[in-house]
């Protein structure tokens, strides 16, 4: 789960503009005729206690790519940062790959589909509830699953209006008793591989 600064986001919607400009989303949505990437499923069952999705998002290790096979035996997903390493992934492994980050546009969630992503990270706290709902019946429109990143009381009010089935609620587990029964809860765990990744988060129903 990432934190966004003030000064972040705007240099975000700033690159979204540019992109815009550069490729517009028609001629997105027309390079979508040409990938040979479809969503996959996001597996996660409750009553697997080893739903387990690995964070890829700070590895630059030059062995990357065995350590995501390697890892791949035990993991549900991975979670992911950058676009460009979905694209490379997704020739190589089988289960799903989460792109983290945050998404404003829509332009983004059609992007993260052209590159081969199979579900994307929501964040409540950056969005209005009006432009999280468009969001994610959006994502569900392209076939991407939704996780709901939520920190508050707050957050989950807006995912639960934005029809999320899915929450991460990294470690804020005070806000269990408030939510509706058949949602899937995702949390943050210690490092569950250190022989693999020095730093590595995991997520776990």
């Amino acid at each position: 789960m990432q934190v966004f600064k003030g000064i972040e986001i705007e240099q975000i919607k700033k690159a979204i503009e540019a992109k815009k400009q550069n490729f517009d989303i028609q001629w997105l949505g027309k390079s979508l005729a040409y990938t040979p990437y479809q969503p996959r499923p996001l597996d996660l069952k409750r009553e697997d206690s080893l739903n387990v999705i690995y964070s890829l998002a700070n590895s630059n290790d030059e062995n990357f790519l065995f350590q995501a096979k390697e890892l791949e035996k035990s993991a549900k997903a991975f979670i992911i940062e950058s676009l460009e390493i979905a694209t490379y992934l997704r020739r190589y492994i089988s289960v799903p790959l989460v792109y983290d980050f945050l998404i404003l546009d829509s332009y983004q969630l059609l992007e993260a589909l052209v590159y081969g992503t199979d579900s994307v990270m929501l964040y409540p706290k950056y969005l209005e509830q009006k432009t999280l709902k468009e969001l994610s019946q959006y994502a569900l429109k392209l076939g991407l699953e939704r996780i709901f990143c939520i920190e508050s009381k707050e957050d989950l009010t807006k995912a639960i209006f934005a029809k999320a089935d899915i929450l991460n609620l990294n470690k804020n587990f005070s806000l269990i008793p408030l939510i509706p029964k058949q949602k899937i809860l995702l949390s943050n765990l210690q490092n569950a591989n250190p022989e693999i990744f020095n730093t590595l988060d995991a997520r776990i129903l």
